[in-house]
């Protein structure tokens, strides 16, 4: 109870900053998007095919040999307090430990200055700029985050949705999920920026309470290597691009010194 007192009081005490935010509501009404995110099947894809549409990046796609090609003007990294000099890891067992990964993205930020960098308003004491916009756990001017939690379903939980949601906000009547491999059937494990391949998995109810009310405000296809998705709607990369989709490893997409970088987080097979 406490907590939510204290997120409520902070709500309104960041309604000046969040200006930001509420310019983008309806900015893009009934446009097309591609929303990528950082699962392995990137691997298996030349970014330049996804040029016609504006991109929506989540995670560490700017650090993609290739992101310069991308038609992108939103990166999304809401993961709380992510911009500070030390992070809490959440694999077993936790500690904190130096972030260098978000030095290395402050750089991306900096270089990109015609992109909107959306963030959590946590991080608003360490990370302010012009390209920089702070969203709460909330939307201005819209009943989208209060219908979702009506149905206990909390929108913010995890990059996808909060991802998703801003999409919404900002008017997109499609959107194409572009390395989000727990959408497939079956699904497949890792980042793009690790080794290998991946490994199969089910996953067959991943997200499905939030798509299933997503869904009534925009449309959602999945975008695969070769397979179906269980819920959303998918298209190959072939059948959406008229290329074959060709492998590449790790060290082939991002430089050694971002794979280095990423070296330091624990668990990343790189």
């Amino acid at each position: 109870m406490l907590i939510q007192q204290f997120k409520r009081i902070l709500y309104g005490l960041s309604f000046p900053i969040q200006k930001k935010i509420r310019k983008l509501q309806n900015k893009h009404q009934g446009e097309e998007c591609y929303l990528f995110g950082d699962g392995i099947s990137i691997k298996w894809f030349e970014l330049d095919h996804f040029k016609d549409k504006i991109s929506i990046s989540v995670g560490y796609l700017p650090f993609h040999n290739d992101f310069y090609k991308l038609n992108t003007e939103y990166c999304l990294l809401v993961e709380p307090n992510w911009f500070y000099p030390f992070v809490k890891t959440y694999i077993t067992p936790s500690t904190y430990i130096v972030n260098h990964i978000q030095s290395a993205y402050r750089k991306c930020i900096s270089k990109n200055l015609d992109k909107n960098f959306i963030v959590s308003l946590s991080n608003f004491p360490v990370l302010n700029g012009p390209n920089i916009t702070h969203l709460f756990y909330d939307l201005p001017n819209s009943d989208i985050v209060i219908y979702f939690r009506k149905h206990n379903i909390e929108p913010f939980h995890g990059s996808l949705r909060a991802s998703i949601l801003m999409a919404i906000y900002m008017g997109f009547s499609k959107v194409y999920l572009v390395g989000y491999d727990y959408t497939h059937s079956p699904s497949r494990s890792m980042h793009w920026y690790e080794k290998g391949r991946g490994l199969d998995k089910e996953i067959k109810d991943y997200n499905q309470d939030f798509f299933s009310i997503a869904l009534n405000f925009i449309e959602i296809i999945t975008v695969t290597v070769d397979k179906k998705s269980y819920k959303l709607k998918s298209v190959t990369y072939k059948e959406l691009t008229g290329e074959n989709p060709i492998y590449k490893e790790n060290h082939e997409i991002i430089s050694t010194n971002y794979l280095k970088i990423l070296s330091s987080w624990p668990n990343y097979d790189l």
